[in-house]
């Protein structure tokens, strides 16, 4: 008997033959991936909507430029809104669950990004149980998308977490002196902070207190999938990142 499915919905058949696309196209198997050039200095993210020429003239590599360019400019300024860009995981039931993250670092060249984190929180957690995960920024002022995808790692001691402690503002310490892990029910609104410290931003020897709760979240990606949209006409590419390489293929947006 032939699957056939209601109007407005896709039979099984369809459903399956798409997850095989999905699946083939993520694997880049017949030949869509091509070598590309890397920019030499991360461009700047632009300032409006590409269209016209420019749009007709965007290469593999202006798209794997735009992929280091806007988390780039979200580390480097604070007013941006690609400075939150939302971090994606899985839970224990796998599932997502999805949050924004407050950049704090980034190594274009090993593609490394790091974000503060409670060490108690729910994505520590799950991050250690599965490192997968996804950050995604949007800039409404060029209507570029990017979604990067790779693994990430929570550090709780060492060096590099001592810097990152010290560089952390006080009113940003104070948020580890949370009492409770995040997330924990309560009968009411609350800041969980002690009350010794709500509203106000308490010595630095009462600040250190929160160390214990604090950890680095580090995300290197592996792949980006950019999208920039136009009036006349979206593009779409996917970008692969090795060592010292990239591949890149055009996509359907």
């Amino acid at each position: 008997m032939r699957d056939v499915a209601p109007h407005g919905h896709t039979s099984k058949i369809e459903q399956a033959s798409r997850r095989c696309y999905c699946r083939r196209t993520r694997e880049g198997e017949g030949g869509q991936m091509s070598d590309i050039h890397l920019p030499e200095v991360i461009p700047p993210v632009p300032s409006v909507p590409c269209e016209g020429d420019a749009l007709r003239a965007l290469t593999l590599g202006d798209m794997a430029g735009l992929a280091l360019a806007l988390p780039k400019e979200g580390v480097e300024n604070a007013r941006s809104p690609l400075r939150k860009p939302a971090f994606a995981t899985l839970t224990e039931e796998g599932g997502p669950a999805v949050r924004t993250v407050f950049l704090r670092g980034m190594d274009a060249g090993s593609r490394r990004l790091t974000a503060f984190t409670d060490a108690r929180s729910c994505k520590v957690a799950e991050l250690e149980r599965d490192p997968r995960a996804a950050l995604l920024f949007y800039d409404p002022l060029s209507d570029i998308q990017v979604r990067l995808t790779g693994r990430s790692a929570i550090h709780r001691t060492g060096e590099l977490v001592g810097r990152a402690w010290e560089s952390a503002a006080p009113s940003s310490r104070r948020a580890y002196l949370v009492m409770a892990p995040p997330g924990s029910p309560s009968a009411a609104p609350v800041s969980g902070l002690p009350e010794d410290v709500e509203g106000i931003i308490p010595p630095l020897e009462r600040l250190e207190e929160g160390r214990l709760n604090f950890a680095l979240l580090e995300f290197i990606f592996e792949e980006a999938d950019v999208v920039v949209l136009s009036r006349t006409g979206h593009r779409r590419a996917r970008i692969r990142f090795s060592a010292d390489a990239a591949r890149g293929a055009w996509l359907v947006p």
